[in-house]
């Protein structure tokens, strides 16, 4: 294995249905534009990688962009964070979905798949918005346990567009 691809590898990791977070996963350092009030930012995307007509569809949290300030490492904030994770996973699946419905050719592979993520991703960053806002960061305990249902539901509905 290279060097580059251990540190790739130390840099992200893959959404699993079996893999938790842990703080350990968190790397990186509040930056100076974090507001003060955030104890916790995860940082996941999903993306696209195409070959040939097979478009492979990733969902991966981001280790050295993700933090978590001194002393504010509680389980219920870190099972916050794993539903961001989560919800990433459940966009990346309907974006699977999407393209394994789609009638892809060598020609219009690229367009359609472009297409595709930036649908699902301008609807992902929304959506992670709305899970912090209606949540308060996880502060407010109700929202929290309704959006974990809520997810949950989503993941399960979508199994056949898991990787």
């Amino acid at each position: 294995m290279k060097h580059s691809e251990s540190v790739q590898k130390e840099e992200a990791i893959q959404w699993t249905p079996t893999y938790k977070l842990s703080w350990t996963d968190y790397k990186g350092k509040p930056g100076r534009d974090q507001d003060e009030h955030i104890a916790a930012r995860t940082n996941c995307r999903f993306g696209i990688k195409i070959s040939g007509t097979h478009v492979d569809v990733t969902s991966e949290f981001i280790c050295a962009r993700s933090n978590v300030r001194p002393g504010q490492q509680t389980p219920s904030l870190l099972a916050h964070e794993q539903l961001h994770f989560d919800l990433c996973e459940v966009y990346a699946r309907l974006l699977r979905k999407e393209l394994g419905k789609a009638p892809l050719t060598n020609a219009n592979v690229a367009a359609i798949s472009r297409d595709a993520f930036l649908k699902y991703y301008d609807a992902y960053k929304q959506r992670q918005i709305i899970y912090d806002h209606e949540t308060r960061h996880g502060l407010n305990q109700d929202q929290q346990k309704l959006w974990n249902a809520q997810v949950a539901t989503a993941l399960a509905d979508l199994a056949a567009y898991a990787e």
